[in-house]
């Protein structure tokens, strides 16, 4: 018993990096991994958040607890579930990426035409878009939605 606890001690302190890190050996946790299921986001008015994923992102919705929760669809497997605040939030509380925490979201699109588009739409429903045309990388549209979470189309191509 005290080789093997000594062996895995040993093999923990090989794979720790420099200031403690620890990366995982093949064949662990990032090989069954298979991407999000869903990001979940606290906003403030759930009927507004509606109107602007549904109505001007044109996600679809595929359950639906009024007051509760919203979840959406992106894409075929990916889901966006919006819930009201949380017991305690401050009232006018609103994201910031200046907190711990989350800083964006970033959805890929196809192609350069395909993120043309979607800032036209984006223009057409009054939201602030900007495009950003990187000379070594891909496009991104950036954005915020209502509660001034922001959000990324960035091109995959």
């Amino acid at each position: 018993m005290d080789q093997h606890r000594d062996r895995a001690t040993a093999a923990r302190r090989a794979r720790a990096q420099p200031g403690g890190a620890f990366f995982a050996p093949p064949g662990s946790v990032s090989d069954v991994l298979t991407g999000f299921h869903h990001i979940t986001l606290n906003v403030t008015d759930l009927s507004r958040a509606r109107a602007f994923y549904e109505g001007v992102l044109g996600l679809k919705v595929d359950q639906d607890f009024p007051g509760e929760k919203l979840r959406l669809r992106i894409g075929e497997t990916d889901r966006l579930v919006l819930r009201p605040p949380l017991p305690g939030t401050p009232s006018g509380d609103r994201f910031s990426e200046r907190r711990v925490g989350l800083d964006h979201l970033a959805i890929g699109v196809s192609s350069r035409a395909e993120l043309e588009q979607l800032l036209e739409v984006l223009r057409r429903n009054g939201v602030a878009a900007d495009l950003h045309h990187d000379p070594l990388g891909p496009a991104v549209i950036s954005f915020r939605d209502p509660d001034n979470i922001q959000w990324e189309f960035f091109e995959q191509s």
